[in-house]
């Protein structure tokens, strides 16, 4: 999102150009009036800034031809599977169901990964577009088990995972996940519900009430 000073730097230079390019034409330049709007139309600029990268960047009316970003953003339900395997059993693990939590302007990018044990944060991410027109997600995270567990089977790790978006507005989201512990698997997000929550058990307690 632009500061007020790159607006103002912005509008600046572009009273310049526009002043330079009516002295070179021979037009009389205006007089001092002519900037003291100046404070006005960066106000201006930087509300309706700020308005678009919010919220009217992920209007119907933008997409496609103005702006090309999917919406995701809202709760997620998702489905892994994960190559892990006990050590103290040698025996892998059945599917795990986990809520991606995920806030999203024009610019910014927020995901939280949360499971009965651990949640994930976001480091970094982008999302682009491939000859297909699949939106592909790619993203750097570092996954937080809960203390107790820390120690004793699951420690503080980074992982990184590659989504492809399916939909328009986006309905689903599918691929895989590798991590720093020589782990990996797939990921599928099913379900999504417009309300952010921030812990797993809030998220699990509205996803069962949907669904019962």
């Amino acid at each position: 999102m632009p500061k007020r000073i790159h607006i103002m730097s912005f509008v600046g230079l572009t009273i310049v150009a526009w002043l330079v390019a009516l002295w070179a034409q021979g037009i009389p330049v205006l007089t001092t009036d002519f900037l003291k709007p100046f404070s006005i139309v960066v106000g201006v600029i930087g509300a309706v800034a700020t308005i678009f990268n919010k919220w009217a960047w992920s209007w119907a009316v933008f997409r496609g031809w103005y702006i090309n970003r999917p919406d995701i953003r809202g709760t997620w339900k998702v489905i892994l599977h994960s190559n892990w395997t006990d050590p103290k059993t040698s025996k892998g693990v059945p599917p795990i169901c986990a809520y991606m939590a995920v806030k999203q302007s024009l610019t910014t990018l927020s995901l939280r990964l949360m499971t009965p044990e651990s949640h994930s944060r976001l480091i970094a991410h982008s999302i682009d577009i491939e000859n297909d027109e699949i939106f592909r997600l790619a993203a750097v995270y570092r996954n937080e088990p809960k203390l107790s567990l820390q120690g004793d089977r699951s420690e503080i790790h980074h992982g990184s995972m590659v989504l492809e978006i399916y939909g328009t507005p986006p309905i689903s989201m599918e691929g895989n996940y590798w991590t720093d512990r020589a782990t990996r698997g797939t990921m599928k997000l099913i379900e999504q519900k417009n309300e952010v929550f921030d812990t797993f058990e809030d998220a699990n307690s509205a996803f069962t009430t949907i669904s019962s």
